[in-house]
């Protein structure tokens, strides 16, 4: 699953398959919506749910730092889904993560549903950063907002978007995607256990579908 390498408002990028983002004059990976544990809340609510979608996810995010040698995650907002989520084994699979990446430096927009989380394990190495923060050119939230000035471009999540493809007579189907639109880039939910929401572009938009492994740019037709 090769990357894709793409100049935003001058910034290379790299659109991993895997759901993330790599900034490399940064050394920073950036996901969002883990939503982890989501499944642990519905089972605590007697819902059927399957198990090991946060090991899932965590197996995923590591393979990515490893691949682009990222020293820093930034995480965009709904790291968990709801105070129920910190089971017992999410918080092991957790410790387990931190353990391995021992020289990582973790940080966290928090999102809408990170609210309901009163406190995180005070060990868990993780840094909250405020929506708006700017790092080098590039701003960050949860929720899509315009770029903070002083930024050129603005990171966020919550969305989950999925670009749905059409065929003369019936929807095929979504793909889940990076989105661009009005110097907002909003990154695909790195979640397992998520749902998608599908956008309908502007012909200024860019849409980048995440497809067998593969980053394809989606082109607007025209009007």
């Amino acid at each position: 699953m090769s990357p894709l390498t793409v100049l935003i408002e001058g910034i290379e990028l790299r659109f991993l398959a895997q759901r993330g983002l790599y900034w490399p004059e940064q050394e920073t990976l950036f996901i969002a919506d883990t939503h982890f544990g989501k499944e642990a809340t519905f089972r605590s609510a007697g819902i059927a749910a399957p198990r090991g979608c946060t090991v899932g996810t965590l197996a995923s995010i590591s393979n990515m730092l490893q691949e682009c040698h990222a020293s820093r995650l930034v995480l965009l907002g709904d790291m968990f889904h709801a105070r129920t989520s910190i089971s017992e084994d999410i918080r092991d699979s957790l410790d387990n993560f931190f353990a391995v990446h021992t020289e990582l430096k973790f940080s966290l927009v928090l999102g809408n549903h990170d609210l309901h989380i009163k406190r995180l394990p005070s060990h868990w190495p993780i840094e909250i950063l405020e929506a708006g923060t700017i790092l080098g050119r590039i701003s960050i939230s949860h929720l899509p907002q315009a770029p903070v000035p002083g930024s050129d471009l603005l990171l966020c999540g919550h969305i989950h978007p999925a670009y749905r493809l059409v065929s003369r007579f019936d929807s095929i189907g979504k793909l889940p995607c990076f989105w661009l639109s009005q110097h907002q880039l909003v990154l695909p939910a790195i979640g397992e256990f998520t749902g998608t929401e599908a956008i309908k572009p502007k012909k200024s938009d860019r849409t980048w579908v995440i497809a067998d492994g593969q980053i394809v740019e989606i082109r607007q037709p025209n009007p």
